[in-house]
């Protein structure tokens, strides 16, 4: 086996650059017998990592929480963990491991032992709510433990520490292991939820008291803050981004001490829900579970929560980056799961520019992109053009990776395991490129599609970078503030916004203005590391802290272009006079700050798209290449000094036969002819084409459209879909 390490946010093999074309197989689900014809399937279709969940209810063996684990066999074939790593090493995986400790997978309490849950073990403290209601998991309605509990935590880093025992053996490049992912969407799947949500139990409360504490203040006078409580100064605002540094802090201090528990030499991943508002599930028997308490006035603020409490900047020593894109169908820009009609599909692609907004926050892998659940998600979850399409955005927006989610439809698990999702449906998923007898179906096709390209050009691929334009600057205690507030006003001032009313507008604007959006955590980065990104933007807000407005001068004054829109802070977060930032401003106007600059609008240009773009030209920010239909949307990679391009398209349109391109500034122009949703990437070098990957055959619309693709004399042309390599 290679040698592994990780830099960048990719893989490197042997130091070379490992383009993760990944696949989900849940062993757990299946016959023992099956899992090395299933595995060699996969790996026939050019997948090159498998990943699995490692679920502590199924190994733990009968008789309560401290009789043991199954890792062997022994008790269940199924249940043989270390023959199912054999056999993926024997196909020629590499392999992620993904041992929670909670993992959902649609499992009973997540995945989690019923002896762990307050539901069924006495002594042990639910998660709560703002109400003090515990949390519940939407499955079973088995309430969740609390993070901090002791009994749990004890129980929980005992079982990563027998799972990291049997997993050591295996690490590369003794063996296929070559990265771990700990809990799923952070702690019991809450990465955008509500601020409100979470946290409100004994056991973690204690870490907000120190928290206060540490604030020169008395925790006893700052209980946690409740939904419907009045924001209407800089105290009671200051007091939300305590909480909210606090929510971050669990699931940080979680993921930090559950990877010392595991004890193993990898690189360790997260895998963040995306920048979604709240997406329902098809859930058998509907109504175990209302799910979080979110007033129709505060649904809109998704983004500031999600950008509030996971800090991925921040967290870089602890985590890489890795994400879930459970937003919706991107093709169609639906994340409505009751719209199932084409002609229903909104106007305006959002899902599409959310898809975007989560690859672009930080390079890293997709780490389940939904193949096949076409019943607990959407319908047009089974149709190729749907998930293909979905995983060439993650991947042009930044990923340096995908995990097809499930690979194979399982069929082999009893009540113990999953007592719900069966009644919905008899595989798990309902539809996936396997299915249980070996059988494969057009999915795995478009799977096998992927691979091939990917196999072939992935590499190449990472040694490149998406040409980032302008970036977004998150400042989480604005996120944190905003995150609670539907109204535009605390006190006298204007809420600040971060994420609503900012980084959405931003990167819908930027997008279709032709340029890429970037995004970095204003706080985790050195000046000089944020000025050599170029033009930065950010919505100012009433109360900033000292060290902070000082950072941003510094960035300016390392060479940044910092467009900085709305009411520049007065005050610290503590309601201190502060104002060196105001200060240094021309306010409506242009600052030289030394060799950079900082130009401030009061009004929000971010939501004024055309305005904004404008500014931005006017800044200097031009699109390095042009389209040529409104529906077109491209990402172009490459190389400083490089002859190598990447150029990804992808038509939002829904005619046949449209005739376009993409042209690279000063450089080559790419002819195109697609159909309704047609999307592709070529490779380019020294401005000729090398290979070809398009994906012209429509499934959900059943549509097989005439494709092509050409620069100058040097054309692929056909119907449906086409792979070629080595044109030149």
């Amino acid at each position: 086996m290679p040698e592994i390490a990780y830099r960048d946010g990719r893989f490197l093999a042997d130091g070379r650059p490992l383009f993760v074309a990944g696949v989900d197989y849940q062993y757990y689900r299946d016959r023992a017998d099956r899992w090395a014809a299933r595995l060699a399937q996969l790996r026939a279709a050019r997948c090159n990592v498998v990943t699995f969940y490692v679920p502590w209810r199924h190994h733990a063996v009968a008789g309560g929480p401290d009789a043991g684990f199954d890792f062997t066999g022994a008790t269940r074939p199924n249940r043989n963990l270390v023959r199912f790593v054999e056999l993926a090493a024997a196909a020629g995986f590499l392999a992620i491991a993904k041992p929670g400790p909670f993992v959902h997978s649609e499992l009973n309490v997540g995945g989690l032992p019923d002896a762990v849950s307050p539901s069924f073990a006495d002594g042990i403290e639910p998660v709560r709510d703002h109400r003090g209601a515990p949390m519940r998991w939407g499955y079973d309605g088995a309430e969740l433990p609390a993070p901090l509990d002791p009994t749990f935590d004890r129980l929980a880093l005992a079982w990563l520490a027998a799972v990291g025992d049997v997993l050591r053996p295996f690490v590369a490049p003794d063996g296929p292991v070559i990265g771990v992912q700990l809990n799923d969407e952070t702690l019991y799947c809450t990465a955008n939820s509500p601020p409100w949500s979470f946290g409100y139990d004994e056991p973690d409360l204690a870490l907000h008291r120190e928290i206060v504490a540490a604030a020169g203040l008395d925790p006893d006078r700052e209980p946690p803050p409740r939904l419907g409580e009045p924001v209407d100064d800089v105290h009671a605002a200051a007091r939300l981004v305590r909480w909210a540094d606090y929510q971050w802090r669990i699931r940080r201090d979680a993921f930090a001490r559950y990877r010392r528990a595991l004890a193993l030499d990898l690189p360790a991943l997260s895998n963040l829900a995306g920048i979604t508002p709240p997406i329902e599930e098809n859930v058998p028997g509907g109504g175990v579970d209302e799910g979080p308490e979110v007033p129709a006035s505060h649904a809109r603020l998704y983004a500031d929560w999600w950008l509030a409490q996971n800090r991925v900047d921040r967290d870089r020593d602890v985590a890489e980056y890795g994400f879930v894109s459970w937003l919706g169908v991107a093709a169609y820009g639906i994340d409505d799961l009751r719209t199932v009609s084409v002609d229903e599909a909104p106007a305006e692609n959002r899902v599409f520019d959310r898809w975007v907004a989560t690859a672009a926050r930080r390079r890293g892998i997709n780490l389940e992109e939904n193949w096949g659940f076409a019943r607990l998600y959407h319908p047009f979850s089974k149709e190729p053009i749907v998930p293909f399409f979905q995983t060439l955005v993650s991947v042009a927006a930044g990923a340096t990776g995908w995990v097809v989610f499930c690979g194979v439809q399982h069929d082999h698990w009893d009540d113990d395991l999953d007592r719900i999702t069966r009644r919905q449906q008899p595989t798990f998923p309902s539809d996936a490129p396997i299915a249980p007898d070996g059988a494969t179906n057009p999915l795995y096709d478009a799977m096998t599609l992927l691979g091939r390209w990917f196999e072939r050009e992935g590499e190449a691929l990472l040694r490149t970078e998406p040409t980032v334009d302008a970036t977004w600057l998150v400042y989480p205690p604005w996120a944190a503030i905003s995150g609670w507030v539907a109204g535009d006003r605390i006190g006298e001032h204007e809420t600040p916004r971060c994420g609503v009313d900012g980084l959405e507008p931003f990167t819908s604007a930027l997008l279709r203005a032709g340029l890429f959006p970037g995004v970095a955590e204003l706080d985790a980065f050195e000046p000089d590391e944020l000025a050599a990104r170029g033009t930065l933007a950010l919505r100012l807000g009433f109360a900033m802290d000292a060290a902070v407005q000082e950072r941003l001068l510094a960035v300016a004054r390392a060479g940044a272009t910092i467009l900085a829109c709305g009411a520049p802070p007065e005050i610290d977060l503590a309601g201190a006079p502060c104002r060196s930032l105001r200060d240094a401003l021309v306010i409506g106007g242009e600052a030289a700050i030394g060799s950079g600059r900082i130009v401030h609008r009061a009004e929000n240009l971010f939501a004024a798209p055309e305005r904004l773009i404008a500014t931005l030209a006017a800044l200097g920010v031009a699109p390095r290449h042009r389209v040529g239909h409104r529906d077109l949307r491209a990402f172009v990679h490459t190389a400083p000094g490089g002859d190598d391009a990447f150029i990804f398209f992808f038509h939002l349109g829904r005619s046949d036969g449209v005739e376009t391109f993409v042209e690279i500034i000063d450089g080559p122009r790419l002819e195109l002819t697609v159909g309704p949703k047609t999307c592709g990437v070529a490779h380019v070098r020294a401005g000729r084409l090398v290979s070809v990957l398009v994906k012209g055959r429509n499934e959900v619309e059943g549509i097989e459209s005439a494709v092509r693709v050409a620069i100058g004399a040097e054309e692929v042309a056909g119907t449906g879909d086409l792979l070629r390599f080595d044109i030149r």
